[in-house]
């Protein structure tokens, strides 16, 4: 049997699913399917003592030995904004990860499925500045870098940004210069606010301070008619974390400030009724935390509806 490739663009037929948070709706646009090598994101994870039959460890979260990491971003329309969190790999760009670079998805597409042209984006949030989460926010016109939501705010914090363009980001080749083609575009077009991590964007909508992953990575939160979700991006990169909330990948800038951020997130919307958003569980999809009487936590995936 032939094993599935480690990188698929989402198939611009499936289906794409909505879910309601009181007057908000949140669509997750996936860009691709990834799949890794459990070592490259816990490199001293102890593989031969896991249970083959633990949840985490089962698909849809691990194929034939691989994690799953899907990739993408997630459209939040409020009754007065349209924003964008995250905005994945993107195409045409030239990356150290082979099955990063010089891809070709048709995201676009899919997020005019969704109902939403990039011109009515007026905010993209950065979750944090990894090179899976900008890719998107700009497109080659000719032989330049542009912002490819032209009416949109793009926020991040001033932790997050001096971090990724100081020498000390640079140095970290394994991710490639991608902050040269789809960050420094922004700010060069005067797009890119860097604002406070607690900022509110509107009545529904506002950033929590999350630092760990990253120096200055966010959480974003949405609240409506008693009904509440919270982004977690990279905080909760896999299934496993919810198992074991105290592991933290190897792209982790702070491996212990993120699982401190990651643990009390965790503990504070475990058993309630909080949709959480991770950035990269399978097909994108939400789900509810709760406690694993065996020890951490669980994930109860939320379909939400057909569009």
């Amino acid at each position: 049997m032939t094993a599935a490739p480690r990188a698929r663009t989402r198939d611009t037929g499936t289906p794409l699913r909505q879910i309601r948070v009181g007057a908000v709706t949140i669509t997750p646009v996936v860009q691709l399917h990834y799949r890794v090598h459990p070592l490259r994101f816990f490199p001293d994870l102890d593989i031969p003592t896991i249970d083959e039959d633990a949840w985490y460890w089962r698909p849809p979260y691990r194929e034939d030995g691989f994690l799953v990491i899907d990739m993408g971003g997630f459209l939040i329309r409020t009754p007065t904004r349209t924003v964008l969190v995250d905005a994945g790999v993107g195409n045409g760009k030239k990356r150290p990860n082979p099955l990063f670079t010089d891809r070709d998805d048709d995201w676009f597409a899919t997020l005019r499925r969704a109902g939403v042209t990039p011109e009515e984006i007026d905010t993209v949030v950065f979750s944090h500045l990894h090179v899976d989460h900008v890719g998107f926010a700009t497109r080659l016109d000719g032989s330049a870098w542009v912002p490819a939501f032209p009416n949109a705010r793009h926020l991040t914090t001033a932790a997050e940004l001096a971090y990724w363009t100081s020498q000390a980001a640079r140095d970290l080749a394994r991710l490639g210069d991608y902050v040269t083609d789809s960050v420094l575009p922004l700010r060069e077009a005067g797009v890119l606010d860097v604002v406070e991590p607690d900022l509110g964007i509107c009545d529904e909508v506002r950033l929590v301070p999350a630092a760990g992953h990253t120096p200055g990575n966010v959480c974003v939160e949405v609240s409506s008619e008693g009904q509440r979700a919270v982004f977690a991006g990279d905080m909760v990169h896999h299934a496993l974390q919810l198992a074991f909330p105290d592991h933290s990948t190897d792209y982790c800038v702070d491996a212990r400030g993120a699982s401190e951020a990651r643990q009390a997130l965790l503990r504070e919307i475990a058993d309630r009724d909080v949709l959480l958003f991770p950035a990269h569980f399978p097909n994108s999809a939400p789900g509810r935390v709760v406690t694993d009487p065996a020890g951490g936590y669980r994930y109860e995936m939320v379909e939400g509806e057909l569009l």
